[in-house]
């Protein structure tokens, strides 16, 4: 799956390359059926526009970028 963003106002794509969907807690009813919300996450690697790897890339991120990109990347898969 792949994600159009910027990251230090470079256009690249965000592919995410594992997926694991979100399961919110259940926290009501009797205690055997009862779990901790889990998931929600995955891993995933920046490209450029063309498609090729870029790491250099990745080494440039801040904290608020990777951030921002894991919080992009939640919302798209878990909508789509």
């Amino acid at each position: 799956m792949d994600i159009k963003t910027r990251v230090c106002g470079i256009p690249c794509i965000v592919r995410v390359y594992d997926w694991e969907p979100y399961r919110p807690a259940k926290l009501s009813g009797p205690p055997e059926c009862c779990y901790e919300a889990e998931g929600g996450y995955g891993e995933w690697g920046l490209l450029t526009m063309r498609g090729q790897p870029a790491p250099w890339l990745e080494k440039k991120m801040s904290d608020l970028d990777r951030a921002r990109v894991d919080e992009e990347v939640f919302e798209y898969m878990e909508t789509a």
